[in-house]
């Protein structure tokens, strides 16, 4: 979910993952639907740090993210959903809402075939608030690659105390029937011992608040404007980049 530098072209994994999970179907078939729960973390330290767990997914040429997002914006967090589309360059969020640590996320995405589109939903359990939008398929691509991701790369005393967060998977079907999906654990940048652990219909991500990192060295203002690719991180890292002038 990091957007485009002028002129180049990249896709997801994008800079900006540490670990996370992919899956892969048995005979790649488009995801129809994937539905996922998970706790909010515990309130980390506040700061100018920003980073989000998410689930989400992506077709075959990696350059069409769909993802329900948990962000943590310095001092809260909040949820909602976001497609960013690598080429040409284009991000929608839908309505954001403040969550609390511990309550409990529902995100959905599901496939409307009338429309060649897909709702992309998160509400949180205990209070029924909501946040959606449709977005359409690109040229006629199919959704094939899943993720769960932990994003953005801070020192590790900025992460949440709890150092894990599970994603439980309540749902996966492939042109609209039940399928197995098999996930395979990546870590893309290894900051603070990020890990992603596999189980039986969960996926966990873990990290070590204690450990050291490449990253303890730069200053906020750095570390903001490291991070600060994407819709939702830009808009955070402004106030930082703003009160450094």
């Amino acid at each position: 979910m990091i957007a485009l530098l002028a002129n180049v072209v990249a896709q997801d994994p994008a800079h900006g993952w540490m670990a996370y999970a992919v899956g892969t179907m048995p005979h790649g078939e488009r995801i129809t639907r994937l539905e996922m729960t998970w706790v909010v973390g515990a309130a980390p330290r506040r700061s100018n740090a920003f980073f989000s767990p998410w689930f989400g997914m992506d077709p075959s040429d990696n350059l069409n993210l769909v993802q329900p997002v948990n962000p943590w914006s310095g001092s809260s967090w909040s949820m909602y959903t976001e497609y960013f589309q690598w080429s040409p360059t284009h991000n929608s969020n839908s309505r954001q809402h403040s969550v609390e640590a511990g309550q409990t996320l529902h995100g959905q995405l599901y496939y409307l075939e009338d429309q060649d589109a897909y709702v992309l939903n998160q509400t949180v359990v205990e209070t029924g608030a909501s946040s959606s939008q449709v977005v359409p398929c690109q040229s006629g691509k199919k959704y094939t690659v899943p993720y769960v991701v932990y994003e953005k790369t801070w020192p590790c005393s900025d992460y949440p105390p709890d150092g894990k967060v599970s994603f439980n998977i309540v749902a996966s079907e492939c042109d609209g029937a039940p399928c197995d999906i098999t996930w395979e654990a990546k870590v893309k940048d290894p900051n603070c011992n990020m890990q992603a652990v596999i189980g039986t219909n969960q996926i966990d991500l873990t990290w070590d608040t204690s450990a050291k990192s490449k990253y303890d060295g730069m200053t906020r203002d750095e570390l903001a404007k490291l991070n600060a690719r994407g819709a939702w991180a830009a808009a955070l890292a402004q106030p930082v980049e703003r009160a450094s002038v």
